[in-house]
């Protein structure tokens, strides 16, 4: 009983020091923040985002909040996406997933929506790359879904390019 007690720990021992060493691996003393330029995805035209973890790691839980917008012609078109999303990966590459809501504000018929304001839950599914523990260039492709009450699943994507600081 004692031998498989003491097996028993020592293999606990082993799993947690193996899963601190990759949460180490993946710290950093550098910030994980970035500022992108987003065509497409969850505020439907483009928009402006910043994004980061909730830690000082490269990958792991974090949150994205972004301003769009046009205008012209007496139309305008006002969007904020915001999601909570969690990068799976190492070393600059990264499968991305997250979900939120994008509040969509349109004044006249030139855009995708009639006069309305709106809430729309969205989500997403992409590849990230970015620079492993260093500020520079960030890129990302996904697809970006929308969930809407009355026209159900509706399917999109975009691309974005930003840089990492």
């Amino acid at each position: 009983m004692k031998k498989r007690l003491l097996f028993a720990v020592l293999i606990i021992c082993t799993v947690a020091a193996n899963a601190q060493g990759v949460e180490k691996k993946m710290g950093t003393s550098a910030s994980a923040s970035q500022i992108y330029f987003e065509a497409g995805g969850s505020a439907v035209i483009y928009s402006l985002n910043f994004d980061s973890r909730f830690k000082k790691q490269e990958n792991g839980l974090g949150f994205r909040i972004g301003l769009g917008g046009a205008g012209g012609s007496g139309s305008g078109y006002f969007a904020i996406p915001a999601q909570i999303n969690y990068l799976l990966g190492e070393n600059g590459k990264y499968l991305e997933l997250g979900a939120g809501g994008t509040y969509i504000n349109v004044h006249g018929n030139d855009f995708l929506f009639d006069d309305q304001s709106t809430m729309v839950a969205n989500l997403v599914v992409g590849f990230r790359s970015q620079p492993f523990a260093k500020k520079g260039l960030t890129w990302r492709i996904a697809f970006t879904p929308f969930i809407d009450g009355g026209a159900g699943f509706q399917p999109y994507a975009g691309a974005s390019i930003g840089f990492r600081f």
